[in-house]
């Protein structure tokens, strides 16, 4: 096996192990808060000295949610590393993932869409079958 191969492979299990230890650890920071938080994708650098998690926050204040993980990413950090076994230990960057809110801005866009034609859609039935009487 080639050395990219064998980076391309250890950085998808630290991407792994940092998705799955994180989510305990951020439900422990945010205890108390509303929403549900959880961790949509990571991506460690090359050297491993740093990895970004995009998070996404749905049912609460995304905004307030994000600043207060923000302001505990030394403690957050912290517990991560104790779970770790590798000399390296990447740095968190969290970053916020839109992506299922503008889902749901869509789906609502969409569904208003429906409603909006729904009755065009009957006065036209109607006047076929109108005409065909």
């Amino acid at each position: 096996m080639n050395q990219q191969k064998k980076d391309t492979n250890r950085i998808a299990k630290v991407n792994s192990l940092i998705e799955h230890e994180l989510g305990p650890i951020l439900r422990e920071f945010l205890e108390g808060e509303e929403g549900l938080v959880t961790i949509s994708r990571v991506e460690t650098s090359r050297d491993m000295k740093w990895a970004k998690v995009w998070i996404s926050i749905l049912g609460g204040d995304d905004e307030k949610i994000f600043n207060r993980i923000n302001s505990h990413i030394y403690e957050i950090q912290g517990e991560l590393n104790k779970s770790f076994a590798t000399k390296v230990i990447p740095r968190l960057q969290f970053f916020l993932d839109t992506t299922p809110r503008y889902v749901e801005h869509v789906d609502e866009l969409i569904k208003k869409i429906h409603e909006e034609d729904e009755p065009k859609t009957q006065k036209s039935k109607r006047k076929t079958t109108s005409q065909n009487s």
